[in-house]
């Protein structure tokens, strides 16, 4: 069994220095008269995918990191990480070009020393990472290579020295590109998987990742989003215990929210980490337990396990409790209870996988409305929870899973 449950939400918005469970234990109007306390602890926003002007050739040059620094600031965010591409052209900011002089020189991780002391213990936390970027021929730019978010673990002992190799173009695949990330001491994410572009898409040629980009910024939940939420249910189903994770992949740092299709705001959406604190050990060793939960804007979507008596279980579970709210600017959305069962996986083919699952629990939520509701379980599957707005994909929330 897996277990990916803790936590709880305010019903207020999103404070710097993270988002406090509550401290007693709730009446809820389904389910056991009360469920047991959530632990100590609070959510922690952030975003795992931006790029940054000078370490990045497709910025539009004015997304400076302490530009970045201060708009996650303002937006509620407590990290980022900065994931410039690791092509040369990326790392070099005198070309815009593909120079094959400069081809697997590096320098991968530009900013470290300046991002670092951008942060503020206790309060933001700002970190260098890379997104390692091999492409196909020019000849053959149907086909997927893969784009692996590179998020240092350990920032102590992290290798920072050394090119990541991922030219010339058709040379490197995307597990390649994974099994570099992942020697290299990289909590490795494979960034939108399905992407529409498809020499952005991955090619499966390694499914030894810690973590699936399930949401990708832009144009809110979209098609590519959805299929990568699909392969990280099938990847659930087989066993496999990749996190799930929403992140911007922002590029020019002064859009506004809620973002463009090509341009996406930072944050939106974010991964937010349930941790007893605020620091770098404790963000990590959250993304490796699954802690997470998905969103843009306002909306929240928090999922717990607990046993017939209302207690936090590992074992025995037979109620999903399901909290969180729809932020207020949404249009009416629907909650979902979902558990998934079986998985058509295709791969190493690109096509779409296919899921069975069926509805476990459906309800209406109005925008600006929380909710706090209980769901019986007693049958063996994949289970996550969905909000979703029904006059669109904007100010969704998606939460972790729980295997039964």
């Amino acid at each position: 069994m897996l277990a990916l449950g803790l936590g709880a939400c305010e019903d207020g918005g999103d404070p710097v220095g993270g988002e406090a469970v509550d401290a007693a234990p709730r009446v809820v109007t389904e389910g056991p008269e009360f469920f047991e306390a959530d632990p100590p602890g609070a959510w922690y926003a952030g975003d795992l995918h931006v790029h940054a002007t000078g370490a990045s050739n497709d910025t539009g040059g004015d997304s400076l990191p302490e530009d970045i620094a201060r708009v996650a600031r303002g937006r509620g965010l407590s990290f980022v990480v900065l994931t410039d591409h690791s092509n040369s052209t990326g790392s070099d900011v005198t070309t815009a070009d593909e120079d094959p002089a400069l081809f697997n020189l590096g320098p991968e991780f530009p900013y470290w020393e300046r991002v670092a002391a951008l942060g503020e213990a206790g309060v933001f936390l700002m970190v260098d990472g890379n997104e390692v970027s091999p492409i196909a021929a020019d000849d053959a730019l149907h086909e997927p290579r893969g784009h692996i978010g590179c998020v240092p673990a350990d920032l102590a002992s992290f290798d920072r020295e050394g090119a990541f190799v991922d030219r010339p173009r058709g040379q490197v695949t995307g597990g390649e590109a994974l099994a570099q990330a992942r020697g290299r001491g990289c909590f490795t994410i494979v960034n939108h998987p399905y992407g529409l572009a498809p020499w952005i898409a991955y090619d499966w040629t390694d499914l030894g990742y810690d973590a699936l980009e399930v949401w990708n910024g832009g144009a809110g939940l979209d098609v590519a989003d959805w299929r990568a939420y699909d392969i990280w249910r099938c990847d659930l189903l087989a066993g496999r215990n990749p996190t799930p994770v929403a992140a911007s992949d922002n590029h020019r740092v002064h859009t506004a929210p809620p973002g463009e299709l090509l341009h996406p705001a930072l944050g939106w959406p974010a991964t937010s980490v349930f941790t007893t604190e605020l620091s770098w050990p404790a963000v990590m060793e959250g993304l490796r337990a699954g802690r997470v939960a998905l969103h843009e804007g306002a909306s929240r979507l928090y999922l717990d396990a607990y046993d017939a008596q209302g207690a936090r279980t590992e074992g025995d579970v037979r109620w999903l409790r399901l909290r969180g709210r729809l932020d207020p600017d949404a249009g009416p959305g629907v909650l979902r209870a979902l558990r998934a069962t079986a998985c058509d996986d295709p791969r190493p083919e690109v096509r779409p996988p296919t899921v069975e699952a069926s509805t476990v629990h459906q309800r209406a939520v109005a925008p600006g409305e929380s909710f706090d509701v209980a769901v019986p379980v007693d049958e063996a599957g994949v289970y996550t929870a969905t909000l979703v707005p029904v006059d669109g994909q904007r100010r969704a929330a998606l939460s972790r899973a729980w295997r039964r």
